[in-house]
């Protein structure tokens, strides 16, 4: 029996969550353990890989550039790895050189994060059109994506795949909200301040690395707004920015609606 639930209890999992259940606009719903959303897998136990494997597991898509993969290197469980995206959304070399500036606040920082999506769709675009026919091929097995935190390259590739599925916009948004309850923001915070610390960073304020750790309806809505302005619709960007036309969508309405 197929588990209806959208978290999948792993010990070692970060931000682990099924994109399953989600309405679509013509009444479908979006198949249960069939796209699995998460962030990096290197904490995995013995038990996650097999609760992965039962799931039936047979192809990962890891958005992380080189050194973040180095850093913290996937554990295997005998799925194929498609590991050469090296995806970015927005530049950290700004939050940099913001902060020696010292003109980095919460505002400023939350600004850096919301132009880091309004001004990706052009770039992310071709390893997003990979990332979706790759779905596609592999409906009649169980795929699983995944960044550094499952929260930025991770969510709009979970937005991309549920609009082409159809689903409401403010559903799309939700999901990509629900990393406020699945990840664990206050870690990663301690993490970048003990970067900060290495890096021999004088001062800063937590508040100002919140944008950055967490997620934010500003985010995912001006991602969603800037495909609609640039391309006229979201249907429109698939087509045309990521070759993944009115064709592909029926096929993958096919295989993961019921």
């Amino acid at each position: 029996m197929i588990s209806n639930s959208r978290e999948i209890g792993l010990d070692g999992g970060i931000n682990f969550r099924d994109i399953g259940g989600y309405p679509s606009r013509d009444g479908r719903h979006v198949k249960w353990r069939k796209i699995l959303r998460s962030g990096h897998l290197s904490n995995l136990t013995r038990n996650d890989k097999k609760t992965l494997i039962n799931i039936g597991v047979n192809q990962i898509h890891d958005f992380r550039r080189v050194e973040e993969q180095n850093r913290q290197p996937s554990a295997e469980f005998g799925a194929k790895t498609i590991n050469d995206y090296c995806l970015s959304i927005g530049s950290l070399s700004e939050f940099w050189e913001t902060l020696s500036k010292g003109t980095l606040s919460s505002s400023s920082s939350h600004s850096l994060v919301v132009n880091g999506y309004k001004s990706c769709s052009t770039e992310v675009a071709p390893a997003y059109r990979r990332f979706m026919h790759a779905i596609l091929e592999n409906a009649e097995g169980v795929s699983l994506f995944h960044c550094a935190a499952g929260k930025d390259r991770t969510g709009l590739a979970a937005a991309l795949i549920l609009a082409a599925l159809d689903v409401p916009d403010e559903i799309i948004i939700d999901d990509y909200l629900l990393t406020k309850k699945y990840f664990d923001t206050e870690n990663l915070i301690n993490v970048v301040e003990a970067h900060l610390l290495a890096s021999e960073v004088s001062s800063w304020e937590r508040e100002w690395l919140e944008p950055y750790c967490s997620v934010h309806r500003d985010n995912i809505e001006i991602f969603l707004s800037v495909l609609k302005q640039n391309y006229g619709s979201l249907e429109n960007y698939l087509d045309r920015a990521l070759c993944f036309g009115e064709s592909h969508r029926r096929s993958l309405r096919k295989v993961f609606l019921e």
